[in-house]
């Protein structure tokens, strides 16, 4: 399992950013982000998933519930990820929390992501194991 921490020095709190991700089976992992996706820690997950396909993994799930913000740098990095999958892979986000959520709707993102209230609904689809 890799975890990389990242300080997040801008935020007024000084909360730490981390990332962890795990493998399910030979195609799909589950990444879990931690704290604020912005220009200073979108890098990483950009690096963490690009490094995951890179590897074989085509079916990927985001886990945002443990993230308490989310900006225009890290929907870049997701919307160049479903690219790069969308001729066979897949890419799931559970997004359980309505803030986080909101900034997809309000970019109108919601629309082109694959957005699930549960981590189980997401690892699900991602699978392939449900249709959407």
């Amino acid at each position: 399992m890799l975890d990389v921490q990242m300080s997040n020095t801008h935020s007024p709190s000084d909360a730490a950013f981390a990332i962890s991700h795990h493998s399910l089976d030979q195609h799909t992992s589950v990444v879990t982000p931690a704290g604020e996706l912005d220009l200073t820690t979108a890098p990483t997950l950009k690096w963490t998933l690009a490094e995951l396909i890179e590897s074989g993994h085509d079916r990927l799930v985001l886990d945002l519930s443990a993230v308490s913000f989310l900006d225009s740098t890290a929907l870049g990095v997701l919307v160049g990820i479903c690219k790069v999958l969308a001729p066979k892979g897949r890419l799931a986000l559970a997004c359980p929390h309505q803030s986080v959520l909101r900034t997809f709707q309000i970019t109108g993102l919601d629309s082109r992501f694959e957005l699930f209230e549960t981590l189980d609904s997401a690892v699900d689809f991602a699978r392939g194991d449900t249709a959407r």
